[in-house]
């Protein structure tokens, strides 16, 4: 994980999604509100209208790749392709790290 990073786990969804995603929905939110509720997803969400990928932020890495190897969406095929990415989140309460414009001198 890259020091300072929040992680984003992105989602290509199947064409086919919002048609097939009902059966395992309770499931894949279940698997989220235990991660949020961990601590380690701090936000997720489909996006798109219509939708056509998906946004899941995390604090590490780990929690990132352990949540998309046991998310039914993804073993079901509802995810094409998944992959996570470092985010350097400089701005807000949550910010990984914070960079106030007097500090960045």
């Amino acid at each position: 994980m890259s020091a300072g990073a929040h992680q984003l786990l992105i989602y290509d969804l199947a064409a086919d999604y919002l048609e097939r995603r009902e059966q395992f929905r309770e499931e894949h939110l279940r698997l989220a509100w235990t991660a949020a509720d961990a601590g380690d997803l701090v936000l997720g969400g489909a996006v798109g209208d219509p939708i056509e990928s998906a946004l899941l932020l995390f604090r590490d890495r780990a929690g990132a790749e352990a949540f998309a190897k046991a998310d039914p969406y993804v073993s079901q095929g509802l995810v094409k392709k998944w992959r996570v990415e470092p985010w350097h989140t400089v701005v807000g309460a949550q910010a990984a790290t914070p960079l106030r414009p007097d500090a960045a001198r």
